[in-house]
């Protein structure tokens, strides 16, 4: 395997690999293969977070496949978020495709999401492979060059920092518009494939999931300057040259201005891709740039959410450094072009700034980085990084391989490295596993992100922790004090523990606040339903589906306004209703809305007698046993509360809440959980 026994010819390599190479290719493909599938084995239920409620969990658009054609048409169905609706249709087709798959009829569940996003990432592997084999060849024929691909793809697919991508549902996006770009520069390294423009077809589906597919067309030229006319930068400004081996890929160069124009047409009115000037934008992103060059080699600063903004003085000492090392890193790849065995590492490094170039230029977006966005950019660090530790292997390969122990060395370097970052993985998958590890761990990591405060606080509220939730609530208001969601989450607090006068206050200045954010009118005509006062709440309503014609919930709410009887008239108060409705329906649905309500009213023992109505109604009820076990765990009664989860969990053991309020129980007692 350290022979290099090939010859170029007409930019065509020659070479072949024994039955033995053969076979140590497939095995090592087949263990990196059941390495992915182990450090992800426990993410395909990870729950929607962040901007999948507004493009997925709340989007009515998605839940009919028959849709698909008017996703094209009308770039509001893409989100129900006004101001997040730019033009991506392809996304959302395949989240339409995935419901349908799923076979459900109610609100999506994420397990079918995870699955197709997880099996076009392993489609993506495949074609790194085969595509960054082709630049090897062309760089140094060699039959070692098939188990540089392969290590090439493994280090991308099992990096740490990738795991952030393949959680993060929306994020498919990224994903999967990578997978069409890898397709598609594949497909043009095939003359005849390049002569026909076939290449151009996985350019224009990738473009609908995301628009840096553009970006096919500048890789496209430098695969042809580097590798098929052999040319460094030095040669760029040859014009008569440069244009000649432009030609070929001008195709791409005028789909792409065409494909932006589209988008730009088509996003909605209300589309606001960030509110930053171009210039405070522009100057962040090289300091940007170095923060995702150290994740790549040092991940250990992942956040779902970070707290970065954009740095106001020109002269601040973050931009200088970002300038300075922007600018050594181009000069490796200007340097390293001039050879034609170090052009991959020049290719790597110039498509790492090519695939930032939409995300990290004068397009200011709402978030100043993402560490999902470097999904794309990866791939060619990864190419440069392997070819760069290919070479200094060839330089000592005579001192390696005649010394045992760094033979030894070496091995155990790579299997080292592929542990640590399979238990990155896994650390970052579990991260991702609920609402609270989520959005605690982005507070440890972003502590001015006023969202992942907020997010973290819903999360303790969502366990009934209402005093840590006000803490973090009020922790997000004083970081963020224009940010709606914030008051909405505030109105949902103190509706919950009776504070009414202070609900409605909150629920009111949301929506001053963003009059075009459709949770402000849920949310606010949701207590006013509950609170006796529905003809003021259908009012919000319609004034809300005005703003987003397919949330979810809106719908869901105006058919609740609408067909349920006990709305045709003002009332005194939820717990009214839930009464009544018991009374008159008792069902075991009913007495656990009864029960619940009864929990945030802090009537905890009336929680425990309407749960236990809904037991003697359907024996076994799994979450009638939760809120028993929630009610008895506020009142300090383990023992009971211990009693009642264990029942709950032999009921159901797939219930997670079950489990965790066990585990509280558990605590409280002085037990371990």
């Amino acid at each position: 395997m350290s022979k290099h026994n090939a010859s170029v010819s007409s930019n065509k390599c020659y070479y072949t690999l024994t039955k033995k190479q053969y076979g140590l290719l497939i095995g090592i493909a087949l263990v990196m293969l059941a390495a992915l599938f182990y450090a992800y084995k426990d993410h395909f239920h990870n729950p929607f977070e962040f901007d999948d409620a507004h493009t997925i969990v709340n989007n009515t658009a998605i839940r009919d496949i028959r849709n698909i054609p008017l996703f094209f048409k009308d770039a509001r169905t893409f989100s129900t978020l006004p101001a997040n609706q730019v033009y991506r249709p392809g996304v959302t087709t395949l989240n339409a495709i995935d419901y349908w798959l799923s076979g459900e009829k109610g609100t999506p569940t994420p397990f079918w999401f995870h699955v197709s996003i997880f099996t076009s990432f392993i489609v993506l592997g495949v074609f790194i492979f085969l595509f960054s084999k082709k630049v090897y060849d062309l760089s140094l024929p060699s039959s070692v060059n098939p188990f540089i691909a392969l290590l090439t793809a493994g280090v991308f697919m099992l990096h740490t920092a990738n795991a952030e991508t393949i959680n993060y549902i929306i994020a498919r996006s990224d994903s999967f518009s990578t997978l069409m770009i890898l397709i598609s520069l594949w497909m043009f390294t095939y003359e005849k494939l390049r002569k026909y423009q076939l290449y151009l077809i996985p350019m224009a589906i990738g473009f609908t999931v995301k628009e840096p597919t553009i970006m096919v067309a500048p890789l496209a030229f430098l695969y042809l300057y580097f590798f098929v006319y052999q040319r460094g930068l030095q040669q760029l400004f040859s014009w008569k040259d440069t244009l000649k081996i432009l030609l070929p890929v001008l195709p791409a160069f005028i789909l792409a201005g065409l494909l932006f124009i589209i988008s730009s047409v088509m996003a909605s009115a209300d589309f606001l891709p960030g509110t930053h000037t171009r210039w405070e934008y522009l100057r962040t992103q090289p300091f940007v740039i170095v923060h995702y060059v150290n994740n790549y080699f040092f991940p250990f600063n992942l956040s779902a959410d970070t707290d970065w903004n954009v740095i106001q003085n020109p002269f601040d000492e973050r931009v200088t450094f970002g300038i300075l090392f922007v600018g050594f890193t181009l000069y490796i790849a200007y340097k390293s072009s001039l050879n034609a065995l170090t052009r991959p590492i020049a290719y790597g490094i110039l498509w790492f700034y090519l695939a930032l170039a939409p995300t990290s230029s004068i397009v200011p977006l709402a978030e100043v980085l993402n560490d999902h966005r470097v999904f794309f950019p990866y791939i060619g660090l990864t190419i440069a990084v392997v070819w760069t530790l290919y070479n200094l292997y060839r330089k000592y390969e005579s001192i390696i391989s005649s010394n045992i122990f760094l033979k030894s060395l070496a091995v155990l370097a790579v299997v080292v490295y592929f542990t640590l970052h399979v238990y990155g993985i896994r650390q970052r998958c579990e991260v991702w596993s609920s609402p609270e590890k989520l959005w605690y761990d982005v507070t440890i990591k972003s502590p001015r992100n006023g969202r992942g405060l907020m997010n973290y606080a819903n999360a303790l509220m969502a366990k009934g922790d209402f005093k840590g939730a006000e803490e973090y609530f009020t922790k997000a208001k004083n970081v963020w004090p224009y940010y709606s969601y914030v008051y909405i989450n505030f109105g949902v607090l103190y509706s919950r523990t009776s504070r009414l006068a202070e609900a409605e206050e909150n629920f009111k200045y949301a929506l001053k606040l963003d009059p075009k954010n459709p949770a402000s009118y849920y949310y606010y005509a949701y207590f006013l339903m509950n609170n006796g006062r529905s003809s003021e709440a259908n009012a919000l309503v319609n004034d809300g589906l005005k703003v987003s014609p397919t949330h979810t919930d809106l719908l869901n709410l105006k058919n609740e306004l609408t067909t349920n009887p006990l709305y045709a008239q003002d009332i005194k108060s939820k717990l009214e209703m839930l009464e009544k409705l018991c009374a008159t329906n008792p069902t075991p649905e009913n007495y656990i809305n009864l029960s619940l309500e009864y929990y945030y009213q802090q009537r905890y023992l009336d929680c425990v007698r309407a749960a236990e109505k809904a037991l003697e109604l359907r024996p076994g009820y799994d979450i009638a046993y939760n809120n028993i076990c929630s009610a008895y765990n506020m009142l300090k009664e383990w023992d009971k509360a211990i009693e009642a989860c264990e029942k709950g969990v032999a009921a159901n053991p797939n219930n997670q809440l079950i489990k965790n309020n066990l585990a509280a129980a558990k605590r409280g007692k002085g037990l371990k959980p």
